[in-house]
């Protein structure tokens, strides 16, 4: 299932998925479920969002998701690139269009469930792609376990806390959660440091969400006061107190 790109010969990323499972049941239901999401996804056409081509086999037991290549990779791999210094104003307009990216994914009555900079690529332009709609859940309802045992390594510091713990059935991802993550990516992009810095492991950071705790203010990159502000706000532990997406972008752009 491919919508083929106008383009002949055009370079494309191939990302195959796999679960910790051999059972023949379990891959036919997780295959049923990513085909229905990547119908979502491939409807979805917004200058920051990833457009996908469709599936394909034989890659892993999962069907493979087809998009086209991005020249710069993550986020992340674009932060920490050799010799490369973001400036304030460019770390401002990628926050500004990712924010308007997710803001139109959530008008499509889509949640996202995943951002983090690890799913936020860099196209040859220095412009931002959101990618990999729905994945997270798709992975965590095998899993039968909290979201916390389910995440992938390190993303759990972009999760909001109110999916985090030991509770069943594990809490769905909202609008609202993707606020908190797109409060935890500004907070990245103008620090330069992951949240939770402070904390060096990963499988310790829960524990502190889920008690209430809040990443520190980084001092050896100060941010202003009125992003701390706003970073704070999307933070917020009650999910319906957090920013609506047009109130973030509109502040961003002052």
């Amino acid at each position: 299932m491919l919508d083929k790109p106008k383009e002949p010969n055009v370079a494309v990323a191939v990302k195959a998925l796999r679960l910790g499972t051999s059972n023949a049941t379990t891959l036919q239901e997780r295959g049923k479920k990513l085909r229905e999401e990547v119908h979502i996804w491939i409807r979805l056409d917004h200058p920051n969002v990833l457009k996908l081509y469709g599936v394909a086999d034989g890659f892993s037991p999962l069907p493979a998701l087809v998009s086209p290549w991005v020249e710069n990779g993550t986020l992340t791999n674009y932060l920490e690139g050799p010799g490369r210094e973001i400036s304030k104003e460019e770390s401002i307009s990628i926050l500004i269009k990712v924010g308007e990216a997710l803001h139109y994914i959530h008008s499509e009555h889509v949640v996202h469930g995943d951002l983090t900079v690890s799913n936020i690529l860099i196209n040859g332009e220095g412009q931002p792609l959101i990618s990999d709609f729905g994945l997270a859940s798709i992975l965590e309802e095998y899993n039968e376990t909290s979201c916390f045992k389910s995440c992938r390594p390190g993303a759990v510091r972009w999760v909001a806390p109110e999916l985090l713990g030991e509770c069943k059935p594990s809490p769905k991802p909202s609008f609202e959660s993707d606020v908190y993550s797109d409060g935890c990516v500004i907070l990245h992009m103008l620090s330069g440091k992951v949240p939770y810095s402070e904390i060096i492991r990963d499988f310790h950071v829960p524990h502190t969400k889920i008690c209430g705790g809040h990443p520190q203010r980084p001092t050896d990159l100060p941010i202003e006061e009125s992003h701390w502000e706003l970073i704070e706000y999307c933070l917020n532990l009650t999910p319906g107190s957090r920013p609506k997406l047009p109130y973030i972008v509109g502040f961003l752009r002052q």
